[in-house]
C-alpha cells in the first residue's frame, strides 16, 4: 500500500521500539502527510538500516526529523553517541570499513549496514550526507529527496 513518508518512519520507529529501551523522538512538520510514495522495499529497508545504526550506537536517544515542502523530503537521523571515529567518516558508504582506534574498534561491525542503506536510498535518488552531528554528540545522516524523483518511484 502506498503511504506518506511520515506513515513509513512510524512503523520502523515502532518496530524499533519494540525491541530497544532507547527513547525515538520524532519530529516533523505539516507536509510531512500529504504526499503518499509507492512502497518501496529498498526505501524501507534502507531507512531501516540508518535508524538501526543509530539505535545501536546511541547512548540513550536518537533523534528522527522528517521535513517537507513542494521541493524537497529530508530526513535527518541523529543519535546520542560518540559519533563516527574520524578516520571512518571520509570513508563511510564503503563496505568493510574499520576504524583503528583501538577502543572503538571492538563496538563498529563492517560498515555493511552503512553501505547498504546507502546503496539502496542512493539507487532510489536520494543524497545520503554522514557527519558528526552539530547540535549533539552523535552521528549524524541526512537523506534528501527531490520531490519530482521520491514520488516516481
Amino acid at each position: 500500500k502506498d503511504l506518506s513518508m511520515k506513515d513509513y518512519l512510524n512503523e520502523i520507529i515502532s518496530s524499533f521500539k519494540e525491541i530497544s529501551q532507547k527513547n525515538f523522538i520524532f519530529n516533523y512538520d505539516q507536509f510531512s502527510n500529504v504526499k503518499k510514495i509507492s512502497k518501496s522495499i529498498e526505501i524501507v529497508y534502507g531507512l531501516r538500516n540508518f535508524i538501526g545504526n543509530a539505535n545501536k550506537f546511541s547512548n540513550e536517544a536518537i533523534y528522527i526529523t522528517l521535513k517537507s515542502d513542494s521541493e524537497f523530503t529530508e530526513i535527518t537521523i541523529e543519535d546520542d553517541g560518540k559519533g563516527y571515529p574520524k578516520d571512518v567518516l571520509s570513508k563511510i558508504g564503503e563496505p568493510y570499513l574499520r576504524t583503528n582506534d583501538p577502543i572503538e574498534k571492538s563496538k563498529t561491525g563492517l560498515g555493511l549496514g552503512l553501505f547498504i542503506g546507502k546503496t539502496l536510498l542512493e539507487k532510489n535518488f536520494a543524497s545520503i550526507n554522514c557527519r558528526n552531528s552539530k547540535t549533539r554528540s552523535g552521528a549524524e545522516v541526512i537523506i534528501k529527496w527531490n520531490n519530482k524523483d521520491l514520488f516516481n518511484i
